[in-house]
């Protein structure tokens, strides 16, 4: 029997990366699972894979940044399975960009996408929660909001909103007995990430992490399971970076500290 026995979580941006794993981790547990994602290809992917492990599933189409599809992902899921355990609000874009060459175009789409889209979810999903007196909102931030991005003031400032409204939640949302918490991944090995990084820089990054290493999205989803579970029920408004000790360390100094060190051995 798993922690999360007989348990329903909706996941947005689940169709790939760190939101598949997160609710194939779940669907371990017990829960049965909502999927949301942009693409419906790869949503009903996660669906099949979730319904193998031998848990419910369902699929909607979702765009988080529009209202009223947020509102109706969420009566879907309800009218299936009755009740939402579990958000995770997952679902995100990115697109790099100089500050001073940054469009308004682009600002506002990854403000919509990151921020109003876990305001659209976490508000509709909240009101259903605090009916049953139960629930864990689980949010994907990033470390580029604990730290100065290079090229991404908008996913940056994005996911640092997502850091102080999951703050916010946790004190408004006490009474009705929901925490909210928020997981700062560093750098994670998915498909989209090397696909946007040539080699090289693939490479220079991973050795300018204390870990030597990018990340797995399989732990960034232990984390998120953790924060969904009964166990983290006195956690609540908490950033956890997880990140190799990239925030600990100031990860693009990391390399200049370890030739420091070098020359005092």
């Amino acid at each position: 029997m798993g922690q999360l026995d007989g348990q329903v979580a909706l996941i947005t941006g689940a169709g790939r990366g760190i939101g598949q794993s997160v609710a194939l981790k779940l669907a371990r547990e017990g829960a049965h699972i909502a999927i949301a994602d942009i693409n419906d290809a790869w949503a009903k992917e996660t669906s099949r894979n979730v319904i193998e492990i031998g848990c419910q599933s369902i699929v909607s189409q979702t765009d988080v940044s529009d209202y009223e599809q947020v509102q109706s992902l969420v009566e879907k899921t309800i009218d299936t399975f009755g009740k939402i355990d579990i958000l995770v609000n997952n679902a995100g874009i990115s697109k790099a960009c100089p500050f001073l060459e940054l469009s308004k175009e682009n600002w506002e789409a990854q403000i919509r996408v990151h921020l109003s889209g876990t305001f659209f979810c976490s508000q509709a999903v909240a009101r259903i929660m605090s009916k049953h007196k139960y629930g864990r909102i689980v949010c994907i931030s990033s470390v580029a909001a604990l730290m100065g991005p290079i090229d991404l003031a908008a996913y940056g400032a994005a996911k640092a909103g997502i850091a102080g409204l999951v703050r916010a939640m946790a004190l408004e949302l006490a009474d009705h007995g929901i925490t909210a918490n928020a997981i700062a991944p560093g750098p994670i090995d998915t498909e989209l990430l090397r696909s946007a990084w040539p080699k090289d820089v693939y490479e220079e990054r991973a050795n300018h992490i204390p870990a030597h290493r990018l990340g797995v999205v399989d732990e960034v989803a232990h984390a998120a399971a953790f924060f969904a579970s009964p166990q983290s029920g006195y956690i609540s408004g908490t950033i956890l970076p997880v990140d190799g000790g990239s925030v600990a360390a100031g990860a693009y100094m990391v390399e200049q500290y370890r030739r420091r060190k070098g020359a005092y051995e």
